[in-house]
C-alpha cells in the first residue's frame, strides 16, 4: 500500500488549500452527479495553477472509496486529449476530492437541444469522444483494454474549444491486454437508457457494451433531446422507426 501511495504522492493536495479556494465548499457548485458537487476554482496542481473543476465526494450517492482510486488510477495511466486529464486528489480528514482539467462547456447533455451547437460542432464532439473509447478499447500492444461502463452524454464533457473529454471512469473495467476480444461476467452498474440489454440481463460485458451505449448518445445529438426526457426510453425510439 505505501509503495501504491507513493505512486500518487505528487498528485496530492491539501485539504486546507481546498477549504480556501471553495470557501469550504460554500460556493456554488458548477454541477453534480453520481460522485457528488462540483466546484469551480483557481488552484495550484500537479502541472502548475489553472482553473480546474473540484468533486467532492458525497458517499449518499452511493460511490465511494473504490471508485475514487478506481479513477485516480485509471485517469493516471491512461492520458488521452479526449479524456479528462487528472490534476490532483485530496484524501484528508474524511474528505475525497479529485481535481480535473476545467472543460469550461460543462457536459454535452447541457447543449443537446440548444440551436447554438451546429451540427459541425456536434460531429466533432461525437469523433473525439469516438477516439477517447477507441483508446480505451485499444487491444494492441501492453495496455489493458478499459470498459468504460457508463458511458452517456453526462460524461462527455466539452473544453472551451468544444472538444470532448470522456470522464468518469470509477466504474471502468479492465480486461486482459493484446486480445481482439474481452467479456467478462459482471455486476450490472450504470445509467438505464444508456445500457446494453444484453448486460443488462446477463452480466455480459464486453467493449460492445459500451459501443452500445454510446450509440444512443449518438442518437441523443441526432435527435436533440435525453434518451430518458418525456418517458421516451430507447426502446420507444427504435419502435418509432
Amino acid at each position: 500500500m505505501d509503495s501504491f501511495m507513493k505512486e500518487f504522492e505528487h498528485l496530492k493536495i491539501s485539504l486546507e488549500e481546498i477549504n480556501k479556494v471553495t470557501n469550504n465548499f460554500n460556493n456554488k457548485p458548477i454541477g453534480s452527479g453520481g460522485f457528488g458537487k462540483v466546484y469551480e476554482a483557481g488552484l495550484s496542481h500537479s502541472k502548475g495553477r489553472s482553473l480546474v473543476a473540484i468533486k467532492r465526494l458525497d458517499r449518499k450517492f452511493g460511490q465511494g472509496d473504490s471508485e475514487i482510486w478506481k479513477e485516480i488510477v485509471m485517469l493516471t495511466r491512461y492520458s488521452h486529449e479526449n479524456l479528462i486529464s487528472l490534476l490532483g486528489f485530496c484524501d484528508e480528514a474524511g474528505e475525497k476530492v479529485i481535481v480535473y482539467e476545467l472543460a469550461s462547456n460543462g457536459s454535452l447533455d447541457q447543449h443537446l437541444s440548444s440551436s447554438d451547437l451546429t451540427w459541425k460542432q456536434r460531429i466533432k464532439i461525437c469523433l473525439g469522444a469516438a477516439k477517447g473509447l477507441c483508446y480505451l478499447h485499444d487491444d494492441k500492444g501492453t495496455q489493458q483494454r478499459v470498459i468504460h461502463r457508463d458511458v452517456k452524454s453526462s460524461n462527455i464533457l466539452l473544453d472551451g474549444e468544444w472538444k470532448a473529454k470522456v470522464s468518469d471512469m470509477g466504474l471502468s473495467k479492465l480486461g486482459p491486454a493484446n486480445q481482439v476480444h474481452t467479456a467478462l461476467l459482471t455486476n450490472v452498474v450504470g445509467t438505464l437508457g444508456y445500457l446494453d440489454p444484453v448486460y443488462l440481463q446477463k452480466g455480459f460485458l464486453t467493449k460492445e457494451s459500451d459501443v452500445y451505449s454510446f450509440g444512443v448518445v449518438l442518437f441523443e445529438v441526432l435527435c436533440g433531446r435525453l434518451c430518458f426526457s418525456s418517458g421516451n426510453l430507447v426502446p420507444t425510439w427504435k419502435k418509432a422507426t
